[in-house]
């Protein structure tokens, strides 16, 4: 945790907030006072507050009403919440736990037991904020459909996104060495070497799935990037997959049918001109002057509509290529 963890006291009865924070701000606390449930939510919305200490007795808002609010309240539910209490019946203490109450200090305060306390709750709430941040993030990144995949410099998965398990096949992403899945069941545009240089901090290339019985063709773009810390040690290898598939086939079914269009109307043509040559060179015998004439006639059209399919096909080509 950076910085003094802040404490949020909450007591109708200043002498008690004022021991309490004596013992505590000797100790690198800061305090935060509040002297009524309604002061408290006002000092929860303006103050990142890391643990509460509240009195349970207090008139118009109890304590207990107090806390079932902070646990209704996306901000504040996970906020560490310790009853300080001379309350000792069984029943008021099960009340408190079901209404969010992490811990109990009984009244008089005895300052060890506080210290003691307040120490492992600030400890056991960080990692719990933690965790759940982390899980509010991947919460976020499952959805997202590129793949995404952090690995250590050994290239093993440390996390992972549902999207790129899919992509890959990966049932189980424990131990998976991403490198060698994607030179084992894939085509990689560029070789092993090149994609695992460290020397380079990013890299673009595709991934290619081919098609089978039971799987389509899967085409991946792939971006590859090393994150290192200040001072240039390699802390993780983030790859990203998109699932280019659909742009990738659609582009894949012009080049068929533009080299279907080119051979279909190219081959007639060439047979034209390969015929128009023979006979002006006399292999099907000597031409009159009118025949002649004709066959110039042919070979100068022929020639024209030549050129206007090699335009077309051109034109077409860079249409598609823009598109």
């Amino acid at each position: 945790m950076k910085g003094k963890p802040v404490i949020l006291v909450v007591d109708d009865q200043i002498q008690n907030i004022e021991l309490l924070e004596a013992y505590l701000v000797g100790q690198g606390y800061e305090i935060i006072r509040a002297a009524s449930g309604e002061e408290a939510l006002e000092k929860l919305s303006g103050n990142q507050i890391d643990l509460i200490l509240l009195d349970i007795m207090m008139p118009k808002m109890s304590g207990l009403e107090l806390l079932e609010k902070l646990r209704a309240d996306e901000k504040t539910r996970l906020i560490p919440v310790v009853m300080v209490t001379v309350l000792k019946e069984t029943e008021d203490k099960v009340k408190a736990l079901e209404a969010g109450c992490d811990d109990f200090i009984s009244k008089p305060v005895d300052k060890i037991e506080l210290l003691a306390r307040v120490k492992s709750i600030l400890k056991i709430s960080y990692y719990l904020r933690q965790l759940d941040e982390k899980e509010k993030f991947k919460a976020v990144v499952d959805k997202i459909s590129d793949g995404i995949a952090i690995c250590g410099p050994d290239y093993l998965i440390k996390d992972s996104n549902e999207a790129i398990l899919k992509y890959l096949n990966i049932v189980d992403p424990a131990n998976i060495n991403l490198v060698e899945r994607l030179f084992k069941n894939y085509s990689v545009s560029i070789n092993k070497e090149a994609l695992m240089d460290l020397t380079v901090a990013h890299k673009t290339f595709d991934i290619v799935g081919e098609k089978t019985e039971t799987t389509e063709a899967l085409y991946l773009e792939a971006n590859l990037d090393l994150i290192k810390n200040s001072a240039g040690e390699l802390l993780s290898v983030v790859f990203i997959l998109r699932d280019v598939t659909a742009s990738r086939t659609e582009e894949l079914l012009k080049q068929d049918t533009l080299t279907l269009i080119s051979h279909k109307l190219r081959t007639p043509l060439g047979v034209i001109s390969g015929k128009i040559a023979l006979f002006q060179d006399g292999l099907y015998g000597a031409l009159n002057e009118e025949q002649k004439e004709a066959i110039g006639a042919i070979s100068k059209q022929s020639s024209l509509l030549v050129s206007m399919v090699e335009e077309l096909l051109g034109f077409t080509i860079v249409c598609s290529h823009s598109s």
